[in-house]
């Protein structure tokens, strides 16, 4: 009788694993797995940094991370800083701009904007000063877009041309209260580095407006503020080339309110693990000691991830009903940049989720009645 009992646990367990794996498979990409946004230090000093601070935001690469994470200098499909930026693996989430102008399941009509259609420039010769705008009449510029093409401007409170629009309280129930993180996937073509083939120049802000009167709007930038009533693109674009061999020197490293985003980075091997130092020279090359790692991982895999502590405090305190995110970039060759929002985590311990737990619950209850069964 005993052996017979085991045998029948055995298989109930079995039974109960599978259930469990099958509730795993179940769960939505960003439930199954959040990626985990460590604290910030973006402070370059001899202890290394995580990120850097552009602006009002904190941008941590994601190639950085993983390779502090796991030695490995490119994320892979099982890393854990690998973030897929394919439309079927955004497609669950609110998307603000994507190469052929798809919406995600959290593009929610009379809520949420729908996606920009992001341009490609394949030039051959990689010298056109191709850009992108949210601010229609500005250079690149693209119109506001409405979900599914179904609505008209305005859709809700807050919903105003040249910017991506949504309520506050969407925004916060889709990314759980967590953070609140723009993804964004690099894709510049070529060799070598500088603006004209794998470098770009990006600018944002996000400006948060209350229903209620006499609240003023709360403005933040990525990269630096460029006057009342004007963005990033109002003024002709700084040169592609120059001296930036030193990103602190702001005499040889200046493009106004831009942020230059380096397809490369420089790090060294501490004891601590790898560390970022700077950037490349003109030639694409680190200073000597360091190596250089690519953070321009293509259209298919998120390169950076950006979050702004006070702008996350301030969706939360209540004041503010609506969220506007005006984007721009310069220098496009390859171009299909993808940009969205999703959840993430600031704790490194899984919590099963409660269907999960349901779940596992029920096959084990199943397998201490079989045994209680048995047993009489």
């Amino acid at each position: 009788m005993g052996a017979i009992m085991n045998k029948l646990i055995r298989k109930s367990l079995a039974a109960a694993i599978t259930c469990m794996t099958a509730s795993t498979l179940l769960l939505s990409a960003g439930e199954a797995s959040a990626v985990y946004m460590p604290p910030a230090d973006c402070v370059v000093d001899a202890n290394g940094a995580n990120c850097l601070t552009a602006g009002d935001f904190n941008v941590y690469s994601l190639a950085l991370l993983n390779l502090q994470t796991t030695g490995s200098a490119v994320p892979g499909p099982s890393d854990p800083y690998y973030v897929t930026s394919t439309y079927g693996g955004i497609k669950t989430y609110s998307i603000i701009g994507i190469n052929n102008g798809q919406e995600g399941d959290g593009n929610v009509a009379g809520q949420i904007d729908g996606a920009y259609n992001t341009p490609s420039d394949n030039s051959p010769n990689g010298t056109t000063q191709y850009t992108f705008s949210t601010v229609t009449s500005n250079p690149g510029g693209v119109a506001d877009p409405t979900v599914l093409n179904n609505g008209t401007n305005p859709e809700f409170f807050g919903d105003v041309e040249d910017s991506w629009d949504a309520t506050v309280s969407k925004v916060v129930e889709l990314t759980n209260g967590t953070p609140l993180v723009f993804f964004f996937a690099f894709n510049e073509t070529g060799s070598g580095t500088g603006l004209l083939t794998t470098d770009l120049l990006i600018w944002g802000k996000v400006t948060l407006v209350s229903s209620t009167p006499g609240v003023d709007p709360l403005t933040f930038f990525l990269g630096g503020d460029p006057g009342a009533g004007k963005t990033a693109l109002s003024d002709p674009l700084p040169p592609p080339t120059g001296t930036n061999t030193d990103f602190t020197d702001p005499v040889n490293y200046d493009y106004g309110p831009w942020v230059y985003v380096h397809a490369g980075i420089c790090t060294v091997t501490t004891p601590s693990g790898p560390e970022f130092v700077g950037f490349p020279d003109n030639n694409g090359n680190c200073a000597i000691g360091s190596a250089k790692l690519q953070t321009n991982l293509g259209q298919n895999a998120a390169a950076f991830m950006i979050n702004s502590p006070e702008l996350d405090a301030a969706l939360l305190s209540g004041n503010y009903q609506a969220m506007q995110v005006t984007w721009e970039m310069a220098y496009i060759n390859g171009g299909g940049e993808t940009a969205w929002i999703a959840p993430v985590t600031t704790t490194t311990t899984r919590v099963p989720e409660p269907g999960s737990l349901a779940l596992i619950g029920a096959a084990l209850l199943g397998l201490g009645a079989m045994r209680r069964k048995l047993s009489a």
